[in-house]
C-alpha cells in the first residue's frame, strides 16, 4: 500500500512539474495558445459575476494571502510541537512559512509577467506568473490534506477534510481570476509548482526525516 502511495505522489510530480512547465514556456515565449487558454477561462470566470459574488470573493481572496497563511501555518505548527507532534509540525512549519512565499517571490521575478490589464478589485503589487495565492495554497492546504490522511482513522473525516481543504484550494485559485489579478494560466502554474514542491517535501521527510507523523 505504501509503494503504491509513493508510486501515486511521483506520478503526480512529474505530471505536475510537466504541466508547469508548459505553462511556463507559453508565458515566456508568449504563445497564442496561452492567451487563447487564459482569455477562454478568464472569461467563463468573471462571466459568473453578480453584486453578491464579488463582495464574498474579494473577501474569500485575502484567506489566500502569504500573510494571512504564514499566521495559521505558525499558529498549527505551535499547536502540533504542544502535542508532540514534531515531525508534523517541522513539516507544516518549512511548506509554509519557508517554502510558500520565498520561491514564488524568485520565480516571479524571474519570469516577470504583467498583471492582465482589467480592473482589479484587489491591491496587487508583484508580477503575474504562478500565482502566489495558488502556489501557497496549494502547499499549506495540501500539507494538512497529508497530515490529515495521517492522523485521521476514520476515513468519514478523511473525505470531508479532505474535500473542505479541496474546494479552499480551487476557489482561492478561482477568486485569483474573478478580482481579475490573474490569468488563469497564473493559477494553475500556481497550483501545479506547489505541488511539485509539496510533494518533494514530503518525499524528502519520508526518506531522510522518518515521516511526517
Amino acid at each position: 500500500m505504501k509503494k503504491q502511495s509513493q508510486k501515486l505522489s511521483t506520478l503526480m510530480g512529474i505530471a505536475s512539474l510537466i504541466i508547469f512547465l508548459i505553462l511556463a514556456y507559453g508565458v515566456m515565449f508568449h504563445k497564442a495558445w496561452i492567451h487563447t487558454f487564459d482569455n477562454y477561462f478568464g472569461n467563463a470566470v468573471r462571466g459568473l459575476a453578480t453584486p453578491e459574488l464579488t463582495s464574498f470573493m474579494i473577501h474569500f481572496t485575502k484567506f489566500g494571502n502569504y500573510q494571512s497563511l504564514l499566521g495559521f501555518t505558525v499558529g498549527a505548527g505551535l499547536i502540533l510541537f504542544l502535542v508532540r507532534k514534531i515531525r508534523s509540525a517541522l513539516f507544516l512549519l518549512l511548506n509554509g512559512v519557508i517554502l510558500a512565499g520565498p520561491i514564488n517571490v524568485l520565480v516571479k521575478h524571474f519570469f516577470n509577467r504583467p498583471r492582465p490589464t482589467l480592473h482589479h478589485l484587489v491591491y496587487v503589487h508583484s508580477s503575474s506568473f504562478p500565482s502566489g495565492h495558488s502556489m501557497s495554497i496549494m502547499i499549506v492546504g495540501g500539507s494538512l490534506i497529508l497530515l490529515a490522511n495521517r492522523f485521521l482513522k476514520n476515513s468519514t473525516q478523511k473525505l470531508v477534510v479532505d474535500l473542505i481543504l479541496l474546494i479552499i484550494i480551487l476557489g482561492i485559485g478561482i477568486s485569483r481570476i474573478y478580482v481579475g489579478v490573474h490569468f488563469a494560466s497564473d493559477v494553475l502554474g500556481g497550483w501545479s509548482l506547489g505541488l511539485v514542491i509539496l510533494l518533494l517535501s514530503q518525499w524528502i521527510f519520508d526518506k531522510f526525516a522518518g515521516g511526517i507523523s
